[in-house]
């Protein structure tokens, strides 16, 4: 999963905690940070959550939302940044497991991690990626247990079973004979996910462009243009929308030509 998994009501929807129990210097930093994340400068968000962390290490709310903010930043650095990406992910990923050491229960945490976790996997090789794969289920799983009703969530866990469960054979047999397999995975689970997802936040484009997608690897393309008409037929309201209706709308005109 690419961009698309910041939705800024999940920021706002945690506001009354750290409004009323913070210090008045906290809580402005934390509005200031949230505004910046509102209007997607993701770098100076994250520099501003940290800023509320130098004041309370073991706040929970900085931490996953820096980690995530750091994340996002990460995403939008050009690939011949490599090193620079991988560094901020890597802090990405420490900043969402302090936070569960601090409130195991808090299912932001947990699927923060899981979605820096899913980055960094894109820079690790072999045993790793293996291990990685895991630990991203693992995460997100654990998070829906917390919060089953969080859409992005199932959206994880969609992405998830769709790039395990489409992985090239030669890829899988490797993987099997050098690091003992992949965790299972299918089609099924995703569509099932992005369904959910749908279900909870229909508004959400990108849930049904990894549906349609979904259903492209399944070479149900009868099943494709339901989800691609739906996702174009939203508003865009994110940050990454205007990207995700041009791919919809270019595996829509293959289905029509």
């Amino acid at each position: 999963m690419k961009k698309g998994i910041i939705l800024v009501f999940f920021l706002f929807a945690v506001f009354p905690v750290w409004s009323q129990e913070a210090s008045p210097e906290i809580a402005e930093l934390m509005s200031k940070a949230h505004s910046l994340a509102e209007k997607w400068d993701h770098e100076g968000s994250a520099e501003v959550f940290m800023k509320v962390l130098d004041l309370d290490p073991d706040n929970y709310e900085a931490l996953w939302n820096a980690g995530d903010q750091y994340t996002d930043w990460a995403d939008r650095l050009p690939d011949n940044q490599k090193e620079k990406k991988e560094e901020i992910f890597e802090k990405a990923r420490m900043l969402c497991e302090k936070a569960i050491e601090v409130n195991p229960d808090g299912w932001e945490g947990h699927f923060r991690l899981s979605v820096a976790l899913g980055r960094l996997a894109l820079f690790r090789g072999g045993k790793e990626k293996v291990q990685l794969s895991q630990q991203v289920k693992e995460t997100a799983t654990r998070s829906l247990e917390l919060n089953p009703e969080a859409d992005l969530v199932h959206h994880v866990l969609g992405r998830w079973h769709q790039n395990v469960a489409n992985l090239s054979g030669v890829l899988k047999f490797f993987a099997k004979v050098l690091y003992g397999g992949v965790p299972p995975a299918s089609n099924e689970e995703a569509v099932e996910h992005f369904k959910k997802a749908i279900e909870i936040n229909p508004d959400h484009i990108e849930h049904h462009l990894e549906l349609a997608r979904t259903y492209e690897f399944m070479k149900r393309w009868d099943l494709m243009k339901e989800p691609l008409e739906a996702a174009l037929a939203l508003p865009s309201v994110e940050e990454d929308d205007d990207e995700f209706k041009a791919e919809a709308k270019a595996m829509l005109s293959k289905l029509n030509y």
